[in-house]
């Protein structure tokens, strides 16, 4: 089995390659490292490693990871990763540093009424048009964009 160290060695090779391959430079991507699954003990030999970027999907499993973490937390960003419940909006502002998974106006706003100061949120779209997925549908993008630029910590 690979160390995470070696993993992470060979998943920055591969990006520099797609990277190279798309006419940009690596640095362009953000590698965000899945933890939803990793125990804190994986995470500190990513952060070890060089990883500064991790996603969950669960706001508790975050919340207890980060305070587990200690002073290792410094230096690092927390995306929320998952279909977030607007029930967990204000702790979710509270854990994490990038919410990816605005899924409706009504979240944005939800998550705005928390924010102190301006956040980077991503809109979840759902491309595929699937009835079991989240996100906007491509069509209502664009007002959803625009109503959700009002915002002011968006």
């Amino acid at each position: 089995m690979m160390s995470i160290e070696a993993n992470v060695h060979a998943v920055r090779q591969r990006i520099s390659a797609a990277a190279q391959r798309a006419g940009r430079p690596a640095e362009a991507v953000t590698l965000v490292a899945a933890a939803k699954s990793a125990n804190v003990d994986a995470i500190r030999a990513a952060i070890e490693a060089g990883v500064v970027h991790f996603g969950e999907n669960r706001v508790q499993d975050a919340q207890r990871k980060i305070q587990e973490l200690g002073p290792l937390r410094v230096g690092t960003t927390w995306h929320m990763i998952g279909n977030l419940q607007s029930n967990k909006a204000k702790i979710s502002v509270e854990v994490f540093d990038i919410i990816q998974s605005v899924a409706s106006v009504r979240l944005g706003q939800r998550l705005d009424r928390f924010l102190e100061e301006p956040r980077t949120v991503l809109l979840e779209v759902n491309v595929a048009q699937e009835a079991t997925k989240h996100g906007f549908q491509p069509g209502e993008l664009a007002d959803a964009y625009a109503e959700l630029r009002r915002c002011g910590n968006l």
